[in-house]
């Protein structure tokens, strides 16, 4: 009997509430339900939210404070993917991103090379790298052996304040975590071509987070994101130089704060941004989507997000050409100090014009500036180094490397314990001048003035040196026989 109650309930006509109003399709009703569903979520500013919650969550995997994601997460495809589904930035969120890209021409170097030795290097560089898992190997990649299954990008964190006004005129200032990811945007080394293998392409982002507000804003800023025009992978910037507009961040403080504070007549001007929706609208997209072939993220107008923008191509830039200095630097040690096994490595013998470029590059230290008892080796005649070198010659057959060009020789007798230095004698018989020094890859940590034990790099640099200096004495006494 229940049952049959139930069915004729399902069954019975649909009363209209309004019995005299004008009849409305079915598919009228849920385009008005779904418009009003817009509008709830406006209000509520879930998109916004949601906008925000993604980038914190973010900054919170880089900094190591969140389990939410896993270890070796595909981070920049987020990112890529995130920047891609919120082609419209919310009105009401609190938190930014960005995503530029840089390119220089690496010379000699392959642009696989450098960026690996960054990686390698990167606290070096004030950054540290991120691991991120590949996706699945496909079948071609597979015939030619068991590939790498992780690639790396580049982190840098930092904390930023600032102070801007809005349209209303209101002074807000707000601190705001920073995280700056830095990846290689570059295809297979095997599928490059020569010129791709010698250009360095990088792709980074820029992510500012606020550290005094969680929820979004109750009110929209409706200049926060100005229209302006979108950025393209200009081809100056293959130069590796940053064009002056952009590295200067629009310009000058003054400049920037007047195109930030402009009068409210333009913003009223446009009545796209006066609307309900929660978005602002793209300039110049179909659709509110990219169709231009190498069309990134829009240029931010927010002083903070352009300030931070500059800095991090500045720290781009600046790292790289420091680490293309040191990874041609560290080439050229690594092929004197393997002079035994280059065939073995592919490598090919340094030169004599390679080797003064190396001397260059590296430090040095007179032995007398080591200790002030050995300036008397340095006073001895050309003739005296000439059989100084030959008595080395004999006495570290496997440890040295001599080098003889018109006249002007070098021998390296290098230290097999601590590969970052090693003992150099110098000798040009023309023009009578002559050197003993102690040559360093990088500058020696400073020892602590409290620390009675000096480093273990010193203390292995002492003993080569040393032995060295018993093959000089020795020298020195067959000499006087």
């Amino acid at each position: 009997m229940s049952s049959l109650h139930q069915g004729s309930l399902l069954t019975k006509p649909r009363c209209k509430p309004f019995p005299d109003a004008n009849p409305v399709s079915d598919c009228a009703l849920s385009m008005l339900f779904t418009e009003e569903c817009d509008k709830v979520r406006d209000l509520m500013h879930v998109h916004s939210f949601s906008y925000d919650f993604h980038l914190r969550v973010v900054h919170q995997y880089l900094v190591g404070s969140q389990m939410t994601l896993r270890q070796g997460y595909q981070l920049t495809d987020f990112l890529d993917d995130f920047i891609g589904h919120h082609p419209d930035i919310p009105k009401f969120g609190r938190n930014h991103v960005f995503q530029g890209s840089f390119s220089i021409s690496t010379g000699m170097i392959t642009a696989h090379q450098l960026y690996s030795y960054i990686t390698d290097h990167a606290s070096t560089y004030g950054m540290k790298p991120l691991r991120m898992s590949k996706a699945a190997v496909n079948a071609d990649s597979k015939k030619g052996g068991t590939p790498d299954q992780h690639e790396y990008a580049l982190v840098a964190l930092w904390n930023s304040s600032g102070s801007y006004t809005d349209l209303e005129g209101l002074h807000h200032h707000d601190d705001f975590d920073v995280s700056l990811v830095v990846c290689h945007n570059a295809v297979p080394f095997e599928e490059q071509s020569d010129g791709e293998r010698h250009l360095l392409r990088l792709q980074f982002y820029v992510i500012m987070t606020s550290q005094r507000e969680l929820f979004p804003q109750l009110t929209a800023d409706m200049r926060r994101f100005k229209k302006l025009t979108q950025i393209h992978r200009d081809p100056a910037e293959l130069g590796g130089r940053i064009p002056p507009d952009r590295a200067e961040a629009g310009g000058s403080r003054a400049a920037e704060r007047d195109l930030w504070e402009e009068s409210a007549s333009e913003v009223t001007a446009a009545p796209a941004l006066r609307d309900g929706n929660e978005f602002y609208p793209l300039v110049g997209v179909a659709g509110g989507r990219a169709e231009a072939e190498g069309l990134l993220y829009p240029t931010p107008l927010f002083p903070l997000l352009n300030n931070e923008v500059a800095s991090a191509r500045r720290q781009i830039q600046a790292s790289v050409e420091q680490a293309m200095g040191h990874c041609h630097r560290d080439n050229l040690w690594k092929r004197l100090f393997h002079g035994e096994h280059l065939d073995k490595l592919k490598l090919t013998k340094l030169s004599f014009s390679e080797l003064e470029e190396l001397l260059v590059a590296v430090q040095s230290r007179s032995v007398g500036e080591i200790d002030p008892q050995l300036d008397s080796f340095l006073t001895m005649s050309p003739g005296w180094y000439q059989s100084l070198i030959k008595v080395l010659l004999s006495r570290f057959p496997q440890s040295c490397r001599h080098f003889d060009d018109s006249g002007i020789q070098y021998l390296a007798v290098l230290n097999q314990k601590f590969t970052d230095c090693f003992v150099l004698v110098f000798l040009d018989a023309q023009a009578g001048k002559t050197s003993l020094k102690v040559v360093f890859r990088e500058p020696l940590p400073l020892q602590p003035q409290a620390s009675n034990s000096p480093p273990p790099q010193l203390v292995s640099m002492y003993h080569h040196l040393e032995s060295v200096i018993n093959t000089a004495c020795y020298n020195l006494w067959t000499g006087l026989l």
